[in-house]
């Protein structure tokens, strides 16, 4: 069992922000968080219950989505922010799921990085709220099973879909999107987890997003990188409303969201206001490759 007090009081702690990515503000924020929870019985009992909850499902890459382990209470949120107890859970935690990677023989430089998630989503959070937190902790519990790594531009974890295991592909907001850097990312993921996970094997990459919505190679010029991208998914299945992921992903913009008020300053941007404006909607689409195709991927 996980001493909380003892991992949220350790004078490594900093150095274990920094090695999970936190930056700016999220520093201090992240360090006093620590601090005042080590200091309340409640609070801290509030933080063990969640790392028990997350630690037996390390290793389980099945995920229910009912059955959240890192859910938080609206007292909780209230009194400390919005996925802050969450939060702290997941970096008490964080030796124990690179514990697993190692023991599935992933290098620490790979480890580290797909940890590093964790600063990631509380500097999304900080891009929406304008305040320290983690709303997304939901997405997180993918990362701390130890199915998540971070391969060069893209993220990926294996996943169980339509009863057989594929490998999911997820796009972090880190930059450009260039054809290079997806496909260098894609081959590394087919060797990665052939080599690190051959007990669940795979055929396919999958993806669910709004960026494989087939509007945007109408709306943004064929040699986009976000045109290219979608155009790489064989889509299957029934188109999902997408308005909300659009609005989160390209804006940091969650709940009812004002349109007219957000920038046009990219061809992207301008494209997805003028069709909520004019009455459409964008969709999240499913889509799959092949591994064999890789090779052909430009």
């Amino acid at each position: 069992m996980i001493d909380v007090h003892a991992r949220l009081t350790a004078l490594d702690l900093p150095a274990l922000v920094d090695r999970l990515s936190f930056r700016g503000d999220d520093v201090p924020a992240a360090l006093d968080a620590a601090e005042m929870t080590s200091r309340s019985e409640g609070d801290l009992a509030r933080v063990q219950f969640l790392v028990d909850r997350v630690l037996p499902r390390v290793g389980d890459f099945v995920v229910d989505w009912d059955d959240n382990p890192l859910q938080e209470t609206d007292e909780d949120a209230a009194h400390f922010g919005i996925g802050v107890l969450p939060l702290l859970a997941l970096l008490v935690t964080a030796p124990e799921v690179a514990a697993f990677h190692r023991s599935r023989g992933v290098s620490s430089d790979v480890s580290w990085r797909s940890l590093s998630d964790l600063g990631q989503q509380a500097w999304v959070h900080r891009q929406t709220y304008g305040a320290f937190g983690l709303h997304t902790y939901p997405w997180m519990r993918i990362g701390w099973s130890g199915a998540l790594y971070w391969l060069g531009r893209l993220q990926f974890n294996v996943q169980q879909v339509d009863d057989a295991w594929v490998i999911s592909t997820h796009i972090p907001a880190t930059g450009p999107l260039t054809p290079a850097s997806v496909d260098d990312s894609f081959r590394w993921a087919r060797g990665f987890f052939a080599d690190h996970f051959a007990d669940y094997p795979t055929t396919d990459f999958h993806c669910s997003s709004w960026l494989l919505d087939p509007e945007l190679a109408v709306v943004l010029p064929p040699e986009s990188n976000l045109a290219r991208f979608q155009q790489r998914w064989r889509l299957y299945g029934e188109a999902m409303r997408g308005d909300d992921d659009v609005l989160f992903f390209t804006f940091f913009r969650r709940g009812d969201v004002d349109v007219a008020t957000l920038p046009r300053d990219t061809t992207l941007q301008r494209a997805i206001v003028d069709r909520i404006q004019a009455g459409g909607h964008w969709s999240v689409w499913q889509g799959r490759i092949p591994q064999s195709s890789l090779t052909a991927l430009s």
